[in-house]
């Protein structure tokens, strides 16, 4: 290997990042010298330098790695491009790749990278040759087209001449032959009227594997096959009467080296009258092009296999964690509402769905997860009243952080009317998972201190605590999922998903985050695009609704499962005035909501007979049922299921484990108003 370092323009913000791929690089063997831009000046400034490979990152703060690539396509198409992420999904970077990218590698799988850097360094020769070869065919090509239509002029004046200028034609037959016979691209000639090939180089014959003894004085009926041959025949019969060059792109040829895909192009010679005399072609392999296209198109149709693997996975496990759930955190939910249980059972109640709030959590983490690794994150971005959002988030924790006696406090003073674009929920899923970690992993009587400031049109939020820090030895794992960073060991519960989770939601809102440096404690900080306009009242600070009298009428349950049934006949125990019917079947359920007419139908949409889409639409379409209100109760949380059943006519999507308050509400809102039973 060279000892000539590899030059690596380095597109990162990140300095950790940087450092890791640059160590990662150099441990495999490589010498590279980096030069790194977090921003489209630095890049473009950098981009004419004498650079060897672009690594990539495929979002940065105020710049994205697609821009770049179209930057750097403009400006130095010969540098290989290789995107490094910790967030492009397979259908992002197969579309990165189709505009030209030679390679991505996952930040989660860096192992990957030497290997990719040395293939695209490999590819980037590769192509170098190949042009500098493609140039020197096309100068051959052009210099012997200049000297067929020299000679062939020549010959024309030559013909009347032939007695005295016998030994200067034969010169210049000796030196057309010289330089047909050592042109690297297959060259043929052919009889305009016969079509029978007059002359066949030598890199024909190495080319279709077929000696030129052959090919002279036959037709391409004589050689190929007859449909090979019928499609030769017709461009030859459109270049004799259009007079004009042909040229015909991926043909395929059957030789005895096997198939070969050309592409050919063909032109007129003519004789002294103007006519086509002969017919000249010049013929280039393309089937390692066009294998390797094959390649990649395989590549793809893996990829997309692979994508439906994984989702109908992620469902499948979702609803398997789910179904259950909702029996044990539903009962546990029953069982707080019995005024009869002392301390003791409140507390087994308490830990019984505090270990299935921490099951859920990992589910959902997961599965936003998975959403962002494949871009079907589904983000609503607006102006979001930020101080609104932390308010939000430390009237929630709050409980927590008094249990500790940890005081937490907002400064944003000066800020108050700061907006950031982002997802209000996300945004204030993001913040949950920052200020509840600064409370747990804190010491008791600590402190916890959000700061909000905006600048330079960028919103920046910090949250600091007083607790024991992070190790600097194990800042490098923070962000990876199921990295809790030795905390597995201690009391404290965590799914390691949390922080992995948030840097996806900043990023695919085009924020940021981070861990500063401080002498004590931790501090975290997140960073997004200021707006000037103004958002709605966010969902933490709504207004409530007003209470709503106990609803009166009937409820038909269909869903297979027995827990399930249990479970919401025991809560409909605490609506008197409510008669609950229940189905195990689609078609059952079906033929009661038809012959009872309830006042509301609870459908599972996993049943024993038919799918609860089917029975959604017999209601929909049925006169006697498509009027009542249909709640779909499901354990699968994937968006892409609720929107179609609430486009197909449900009211409402509710996932397991089921809110059984938030379900009393619903029927009530529902249901006939009645006198409050209690």
């Amino acid at each position: 290997m060279s000892s000539t370092p590899v030059r690596i323009l380095h597109l990162e913000d990140d300095p950790l990042d940087a450092e890791l791929i640059a160590s990662l690089l150099e441990a495999d063997g490589l010498a590279c010298r980096f030069d790194r831009a977090t921003t489209r000046a630095e890049f473009l400034s950098a981009l004419d330098g004498d650079y060897d490979l672009i690594l990539s990152d495929y979002s940065l703060p105020a710049f994205d790695g697609v821009t770049a690539q179209q930057l750097a396509r403009e400006r130095r198409p010969d540098l290989p491009f290789v995107f490094v992420s910790g967030t492009m999904g397979e259908e992002v970077a197969i579309e990165r790749l189709n505009e030209g990218a030679t390679d991505y590698v996952l930040k989660q799988r860096l192992e990957r990278l030497p290997r990719a850097v040395r293939r695209a360094l490999q590819e980037a020769r590769t192509r170098l040759e190949r042009a500098r070869a493609e140039a020197e065919v096309r100068r051959l090509n052009a210099e012997l087209e200049a000297r067929v239509e020299e000679r062939t002029h020549q010959l024309a004046t030559a013909n009347a001449e032939l007695a005295l200028r016998e030994a200067e034609l034969e010169k210049s037959e000796a030196f057309l032959d010289s330089v047909v016979e050592n042109l690297p691209t297959m060259l043929f000639v052919k009889d305009a009227n016969t079509r029978q090939y007059v002359r066949f180089n030598r890199a024909g014959e190495a080319l279709l594997g077929i000696p030129r003894e052959q090919m002279l004085g036959r037709t391409d009926l004589d050689v190929f096959p007859p449909e090979i041959a019928e499609e030769l025949m017709r461009t030859d019969t459109e270049l004799v009467l259009g007079q004009v060059p042909v040229s015909i792109r991926d043909h395929v040829i059957a030789t005895p080296r096997g198939t070969r895909f050309l592409h050919t192009e063909k032109r007129p010679i003519m004789d002294a009258s103007g006519r086509p005399a002969f017919l000249l072609g010049i013929s280039l392999d393309i089937t390692e092009r066009r294998q390797a296209e094959e390649v990649a198109g395989q590549a793809r149709l893996e990829a997309d296999r692979a994508n439906r693997a994984k989702s109908h996975f992620l469902s499948r496990m979702s609803h398997d964690f789910r179904t259950p759930l909702n029996a044990i955190m539903g009962f546990a939910q029953l069982l707080e509402l019995d005024e009869e249980l002392n301390d003791e059972q409140l507390d087994n109640i308490s830990h019984i769905r505090k270990g299935g709030s921490h099951l859920l959590q990992l589910v959902n983490e997961v599965l936003d997860i998975s959403r962002i690794e494949t871009g079907q994150l589904s983000l609503s971005m607006e102006p979001v009243r930020v101080c609104d959002v932390l308010r939000g988030v430390v009237d929630l924790l709050r409980p927590l952080a008094e249990s500790r006696q940890i005081t937490v406090s907002i400064d944003d003073a000066g800020h108050v009317d700061c907006h950031a674009v982002a997802d209000a929920q996300r945004l204030h899923q993001v913040l949950v998972n920052l200020v509840g970690n600064a409370v747990k992993y804190n010491y008791d009587r600590g402190e916890v201190r959000l700061t909000l400031r905006c600048l330079d049109g960028k919103v920046r939020i910090r949250v600091s605590d007083t607790g024991p820090g992070i190790p600097a030895a194990k800042k490098d794992l923070l962000f990876r999922p199921f990295e809790r960073l030795g905390a597995e060991q201690g009391s404290v519960e965590g799914t390691g998903l949390g922080l992995a989770l948030a840097k996806g939601l900043m990023e695919a809102m085009n924020g940021t985050i981070g861990l500063e440096e401080v002498p004590r404690g931790a501090t975290f900080w997140i960073e997004l695009v200021e707006s000037p306009g103004t958002s709605e009242q966010s969902p933490e600070t709504a207004a409530t609704v007003s209470a709503r009298p106990h609803g009166r009428g009937t409820v038909l349950y269909i869903e297979d499962n027995r827990s399930n049934v249990r479970l919401l006949e025991r809560l409909l125990a605490h609506r008197p005035g409510v008669t609950l019917l229940t189905a195990v079947t689609g078609m059952e359920g079906f033929a009661i909501a038809v012959r009872e007419c309830p006042g509301v139908i609870l459908l599972d949409l996993h049943l024993p007979d038919v799918p609860g889409e089917e029975i959604l639409e017999r209601l929909a379409r049925d006169s006697c049922t498509r009027d009542i209100p249909v709640i779909i109760l499901s354990a699968d949380a994937t968006s892409g299921h609720a929107e179609r059943v609430l486009k197909a006519g449900a009211r409402a999507y509710l996932t397991k484990p089921l809110v059984l308050s938030s379900l009393l509400a619903m029927l009530d809102e529902h249901l006939a108003p009645g006198e409050d039973p209690d």
